[in-house]
């Protein structure tokens, strides 16, 4: 194999790398999203002992692959996510009820609601 076809390789095999880790970031900020559109749509706040049975569910999702730095700015997104989910486009919206079923489906029951 020539020096540019193991170059395309390796370029590809960062590429794959690189969109895996960007669909685990998606997919956790979108169930953290989910917890926060809960929160704002019905008023509640979730204790400690609520984010620990849910925490380990979401990390789960992503094979525990997300790691502590890239947490701090997922939550942040998460949390500008769900704002503009439910203040901007409304807890009727589309987006905002996605959100809220998938929170009715998979982490209230962890939570201790629904």
């Amino acid at each position: 194999m020539s020096a540019a076809g193991m170059l395309t390789g390796v370029t590809l095999g960062m590429t794959g790398a690189a969109l895996a880790q960007d669909d685990m970031a998606a997919t956790w900020t979108k169930y953290q999203e989910a917890v926060r559109v809960a929160e704002l749509c019905r008023y509640m706040k979730h204790d400690a002992a609520q984010w620990a049975k849910m925490g380990p569910y979401i990390d789960g999702k992503v094979n525990h692959e997300i790691g502590g730095g890239q947490r701090l700015t997922l939550i942040e997104e998460a949390k500008s996510g769900a704002w503009q989910a439910a203040r901007v486009q409304g807890c009727e919206s589309e987006g905002a009820k996605t959100l809220l079923s998938l929170y009715d489906a998979e982490l209230a029951p962890l939570a201790g609601g629904m």
